[in-house]
């Protein structure tokens, strides 16, 4: 690896954070669709729920699959099984737009999409964990989420403008997996085996990993997850409420909600130089529960950017930082399971989103339901900068550079 020319490393670099944007389009780019989709099967029993579950439906098969990809990414033939996650991906991700007729395909659809995500979402995770180490690491990680939130602001406006043409119109875009699909099979190369599991002198074996970090690590997945789906499922319901809520608005706020993500997710290398992986997460969360109660107390565009863009800037450091904290403890030559671990968070919680949030919206109901939910969810969230407060300052400073909680 060590071999590669600059031009093939920076090409090999870029397709990676390409194909890592795959994973955002899985549900987010639904987003602007699903009023359009719920007006289209109304006479269906519960529409809503089943339109959502379009969404979350890949989050279940991507947390069951997830383990599953990590273990056999653990093995040689990465390369050969990102590709075929990502023409996987491509052919089950555009079924919606050709049987746009019947839910329940475009519902089996997504479920198949989800075990191409798994794979590739894992896939390109693993990879980075052997390309890079360090600091490039932690500056990678930083590329990777804002790739992500960038690709998810291009994706929703694109989605937001289809949308406002046919809601079956947004499944196009998951054909564009098949454009980034020869660079990958050119520039990524195969990881070199590592041999025998490093010890002490290397990396910690498997017996000394810091379970009660990987519990909090996975623990804080989940309910990162929970926070950014419950943004985009539920606020574009919200918005048809208060008079903003057209696809290409919803397209709007979303990918704006998403750019403050990425711009945030794009500074992190630096910050993890200056700051700790506590202080970056305790800041974090902070943010994000202030943000989602200004959420539920606003009602103008202008108002609720502003809202969105402070949980978006919460959400932009967290992520990153959240990856690199588990690879900061994580052997070398079980990354791939532990990564698929961490995948079945964040996508277990994807799922349930709404299975949790719609009982509040049924209980209050209408515009009450949603502002309830959005209150709810940023209390819990300033509850959870309250639970890390007193374990980060419990064992170590708050201004200490980067190292495992």
């Amino acid at each position: 690896m060590s071999n590669l020319s600059p031009i093939s490393s920076n090409a090999r670099k870029l397709h990676l954070l390409l194909a890592s944007t795959m994973t955002v389009m899985a549900g987010a780019t639904l987003a602007p669709a699903l009023p359009g989709m719920q007006a289209a099967f109304a006479a269906l029993p519960q529409s809503e729920f089943w339109v959502k579950m379009t969404m979350s439906l890949p989050g279940l098969m991507i947390a069951l699959c997830a383990p599953f990809a990590g273990m056999l990414l653990d093995k040689p033939y990465k390369k050969v099984m990102l590709i075929s996650a990502m023409l996987l991906y491509a052919a089950t991700g555009v079924i919606g737009y050709l049987s746009p007729d019947s839910l329940w395909t475009i519902l089996a659809s997504r479920a198949a999409l989800g075990v191409a995500v798994a794979f590739i979402m894992v896939g390109c995770t693993t990879l980075a964990g052997h390309y890079f180490q360090g600091p490039k690491l932690a500056g990678y990680m930083g590329l990777q989420a804002a790739f992500g939130g960038f690709g998810g602001v291009v994706f929703l406006y694109s989605a937001g403008l289809l949308a406002d043409i046919e809601w079956h119109y947004v499944f196009t875009i998951y054909l564009l997996a098949l454009l980034i699909v020869p660079g990958v099979l050119l520039f990524i190369n195969e990881p070199e085996k590592t041999g025998a599991p490093p010890t002490k002198q290397g990396i910690p074996a498997q017996s000394e990993l810091n379970k009660a970090s990987l519990v909090t690590c996975y623990v804080l997945a989940g309910c990162e997850i929970l926070v950014l789906y419950g943004i985009t499922l539920n606020l574009p319901f919200m918005l048809q409420f208060l008079a903003l809520g057209s696809p290409s608005e919803t397209g709007f706020m979303l990918s704006f909600f998403l750019l403050a993500m990425s711009l945030c997710s794009l500074g992190y290398g630096k910050l993890s130089a200056r700051f700790s992986i506590a202080a970056i997460h305790f800041t974090g969360w902070t943010m994000i529960g202030l943000g989602l109660v200004a959420v539920s107390l606003f009602e103008t565009e202008a108002t609720l950017l502003a809202s969105l863009t402070l949980v978006g800037i919460g959400l932009g450091v967290i992520r990153p930082n959240l990856i690199f904290w588990l690879f900061s403890f994580t052997p070398l030559h079980l990354r791939g399971k532990m990564i698929g671990g961490i995948t079945t968070c964040f996508f277990l919680g994807q799922f349930i989103s709404p299975i949790l949030m719609e009982p509040v919206v049924q209980l209050y109901g209408e515009l009450s339901g949603y502002k309830a939910l959005f209150l709810i969810i940023g209390i819990l969230s300033l509850l959870t900068t309250g639970g890390l407060g007193l374990r980060y300052f419990a064992r170590q400073k708050f201004t200490a550079k980067a190292s495992t909680p």
